[in-house]
C-alpha cells in the first residue's frame, strides 16, 4: 500500500488517472496533452529518488517538481495562442521562450537522474551541433539555427521534445506499462510460472526451460527486461541452481530470456510502438511481423539450456512435486482475459491505445473471480501508482531524445549520415549492416532501448533502405540490436540484477548471456537479406521454408556453442555444426541444402556414441 501522505504517490496517481481518462475519452490538443505528459513525468522524476540515492526529498526537488508542473500549465493556459501562431515564422513571445528553456533544463535534469547521464550528454551534444553547424567541416556542416528559433522548434511545436516519441509514450506506452502492472499484481506471473513448471519442469533441463518459458510469457505483457529479470528470476534462478546449473549460467539464462520479452508480441517493448508510429502502420502489423523472429529467439535459448543439461548430466525436477497443467488452467484461466482482449482488439484493427485501455479494464474486472487474484481498492491504488512510476523513465527518455530528433530534422543530418555510411561501406549491404549493428550496440550501452532505436532509425536505417532493404526489415534490424545492446558488456543491466540473485560473477554472467543470445545477433541478418521471416512474402511455402531452415540453423548453432548434440561433439563436428548454422540462417537454396547435409552428417556420426542414462531427480524448492 503506497504512503498516502506522500506527494509523490498523489502525483503519480493523478498522472495515471489523467492518462486513463484521455485514453477513454480521447486525447486533448497535442500542445496540451504532450506538455502535460512531460510535465508529470519531469515532476515525478524530481520527487522520486534515483536508484541507490537517499529516500529523502529535498526542498529543491519539490521546487523542481512545482516548476515542471507550472511549465505544463503554461501550455494549457496559452494553448490557443500556441496553436494559432505560425511556428518558425512568427517570433515567439519572450515568456514562451523563457518557459521553453526552463522546461528543457528541468527535463534534462530529471532524465539525468533516472535515465542516465549518457542520454543527457548526447542531447546536449546535438544542441551544440545545432548552433555550430556553419563552422563545422565537410558533410557535418549546415546552416545553423538561432537560439530563439531553436527553442521554438524544440519546445513550442510538435517537432522536437513534443514529437513522435513523446506522442507514442503519452498514447500507447503508458497504458501498456500500467497493463503490465495489473498483470503482475493480479497474479499472472505466478500463473505463467506454474504453466511453465507443468509443461517443461520434468523434462531434461526443465529448471532452465521454466525460466525461458515463464520469462517469455510474462514478457508478452510486460515488455521490461529488468522488471522481468527481477520478478521471475527470484524464483527461477534458485530453481536452476538446485537442478545443478552453474550460478553464472542460471543468471545468464534468466537475463537472456527476460531481455527477449521485448521481442515477443503482443506488447513487446516501447520501441515497437515508436516504430509503428514512425512507419505509419498499425502496431498489430509490427507485432505480427515480429512473431517468428521472436519465437526463434526463445527456441534458440531453450535449445541451448537443453543441450547444456544433457552435456552436464543435470538433474530433472520431480514430476510428482510439480503442478498439473489442467489444474493450473482451471484455477487461473480468468487471468488470460486481459491478454486475450488485447490481442482481439489489435487483430480487429483497433488502435493500440483503445486495445490497451479495454484490456486493462477487463483484466481488473476478471481479477475478482478469485480472492487470491482480486485487485481491491488498496491493490488497485498500488497498481496505478506503480504503473506511473514505471512509465516515468520511459517518458523522460522519449522526451529527451526528441531534442536529438529535432536537431536531426532541422540540420538534415539523418540523410547525410545515411549517405556517408553507404559510401564508407562501398555499397556493400553486409558492411553497411555491420556498421549499423556496431552503432546500435555502442549507443545501446548507454541509452535505453527506445532512445537507441529512435536515433539509429533516423541515422542508420535509411542507409539500409538505400541499398534496397524493405523499410520494415531495416527498422526491425536496428530495433533488434537496440535491444541486444542490453546484453552487451559492460552495461548489460539485467545481468547485474540476475547475478545478484545467483551470487555469480557479473562479467562471466554477461559473456555467458551473450553466448546464449548469439542467435539473436544472427537472425536480424537473415531477415535483412530475405524478409520472409517478417512475413514480407507472398508465398507461404517460402515463409515456411525460411522458418524451418532458420530453426535447424539455430539448433546447430546451439549444439556447436555448447559442444553437445546427441553426444559430446568432436572438434570437426563442432566446426561443421557452426558452418552449417551460418549457411542455414542466411537465405539461399544451395546454402540450405549444404547446411542441412552438415547436420545430417554430424547426427549420423554420433549414432554410435549416444549413452542413454537417466538423469537424477530433485524436488523443486
Amino acid at each position: 500500500m503506497p504512503d498516502l501522505r506522500s506527494p509523490r504517490m498523489w502525483l503519480a496517481l493523478v498522472w495515471c488517472l489523467f492518462q486513463l481518462w484521455t485514453a477513454y475519452g480521447g486525447m486533448y490538443d497535442l500542445m496540451i496533452q504532450l506538455p502535460l505528459h512531460v510535465a508529470f513525468a519531469t515532476a515525478l522524476g524530481f520527487l522520486t529518488p534515483p536508484a541507490g540515492a537517499s529516500v529523502r526529498v529535498r526542498w529543491w526537488d519539490g521546487a523542481g517538481a512545482l516548476l515542471a508542473l507550472a511549465c505544463g500549465a503554461h501550455y494549457v493556459v496559452w494553448n490557443q495562442h500556441l496553436v494559432t501562431r505560425m511556428p518558425m515564422v512568427d517570433d515567439p513571445r519572450l515568456v514562451d521562450v523563457g518557459v521553453g528553456v526552463l522546461f528543457m533544463l528541468l527535463l534534462l535534469e530529471a532524465s539525468r537522474r533516472h535515465v542516465g547521464g549518457a542520454l543527457v550528454v548526447l542531447a546536449l551534444a546535438f544542441v551544440v551541433y545545432g548552433f555550430a553547424g556553419p563552422w563545422l567541416p565537410g558533410f557535418l556542416a549546415h546552416g545553423g539555427v538561432l537560439p530563439v528559433r531553436f527553442v521554438d522548434l524544440q519546445m513550442l511545436t510538435t517537432e522536437g521534445v513534443f514529437g513522435i516519441p513523446t506522442l507514442v509514450s503519452a498514447s500507447f506506452i503508458f497504458l501498456f506499462v500500467v497493463f503490465g502492472s495489473v498483470m503482475l499484481h493480479g497474479g499472472l506471473l505466478g500463473f505463467f510460472t506454474d504453466v511453465a513448471l507443468a509443461v517443461a519442469g520434468s523434462t531434461r533441463g526443465g529448471a532452465a526451460k521454466v525460466a525461458v518459458i515463464s520469462s517469455g510469457l510474462f514478457g508478452t505483457v510486460n515488455g521490461s527486461a529488468i522488471a522481468n529479470a527481477v520478478t521471475t528470476g527470484a524464483f527461477t534462478i534458485p530453481l536452476m541452481k538446485r537442478a545443478g546449473y552453474r550460478g553464472e549460467f542460471a543468471a545468464a539464462v534468466e537475463a537472456t530470456a527476460s531481455m527477449g520479452g521485448q521481442l515477443i508480441p503482443p506488447v513487446m517493448g516501447a520501441a515497437a510502438f515508436i516504430m509503428a508510429e514512425t512507419l505509419g502502420v498499425s502496431y498489430w502489423s509490427i507485432a505480427v511481423s515480429a512473431a517468428i523472429p521472436g519465437v526463434l529467439y526463445f527456441v534458440a535459448v531453450g535449445v541451448m539450456v537443453h543441450l547444456e543439461a544433457a552435456r552436464a548430466g543435470l538433474a530433472v525436477l520431480d514430476r510428482a512435486a510439480l503442478p498439473r497443467l489442467g489444474a493450473v488452467l482451471l484455477r487461473d484461466f480468468h487471468l488470460l482475459a486481459g491478454p486475450v482482449v488485447l490481442v482481439w482488439f489489435l487483430a480487429s484493427g483497433s488502435t493500440a491505445e483503445r486495445a490497451g485501455f479495454w484490456a486493462l479494464v477487463v483484466a481488473v474486472m476478471t481479477s475478482w473471480v478469485r480472492a487470491q487474484t482480486r485487485l481491491g481498492p488498496a491493490k488497485l491504488l498500488t497498481v496505478l501508482v506503480d504503473g506511473a512510476q514505471n512509465a516515468m523513465p520511459v517518458a523522460l527518455a522519449t522526451a529527451t531524445v526528441g531534442i536529438v530528433v529535432g536537431v536531426v530534422s532541422i540540420s538534415g543530418l539523418g540523410l547525410k549520415l545515411a549517405t556517408g555510411i553507404v559510401g564508407l561501406a562501398g555499397g556493400s549491404l553486409l558492411v553497411t549492416a555491420l556498421l549499423t549493428m556496431v552503432a546500435a550496440l555502442i549507443l545501446g550501452t548507454g541509452l535505453p532501448t527506445s532512445a537507441t532505436y529512435i536515433i539509429t532509425s533516423i541515422m542508420a536505417a535509411p542507409a539500409l533502405t538505400q541499398l534496397g532493404v524493405p523499410v520494415l526489415a531495416a527498422h526491425m534490424f536496428v530495433f533488434y540490436f537496440g535491444i541486444l545492446a542490453d546484453l552487451t558488456p559492460p552495461t548489460a543491466i539485467s545481468t547485474y540484477a540476475t547475478s545478484a540473485i545467483a551470487g555469480s560473477d557479473v562479467w562471466r554472467t554477461q559473456w555467458t548471456a551473450m553466448m546464449l543470445a548469439l542467435s539473436g545477433f544472427i537472425i536480424p541478418y537473415s531477415f535483412l537479406y530475405d524478409p520472409a521471416l517478417l512475413l514480407v512474402s507472398d508465398s507461404l511455402l517460402h515463409i515456411t521454408a525460411r522458418t524451418v531452415a532458420a530453426t535447424l540453423g539455430i539448433l546447430m548453432l546451439g549444439a556447436g556453442l555448447i559442444g553437445y548434440l546427441r553426444a559430446p561433439v568432436r572438434p570437426w563436428e563442432r566446426g561443421l555444426l557452426l558452418l552449417g548454422a551460418c549457411l542455414l540462417i542466411f537465405p539461399g537454396v544451395v546454402a540450405d541444402v549444404v547446411g542441412a547435409a552438415a547436420f545430417v552428417a554430424v547426427w549420423l556420426a554420433q549414432r554410435g556414441r549416444v549413452a542413454v542414462t537417466a538423469p537424477p531427480v530433485v524436488s523443486p524448492p
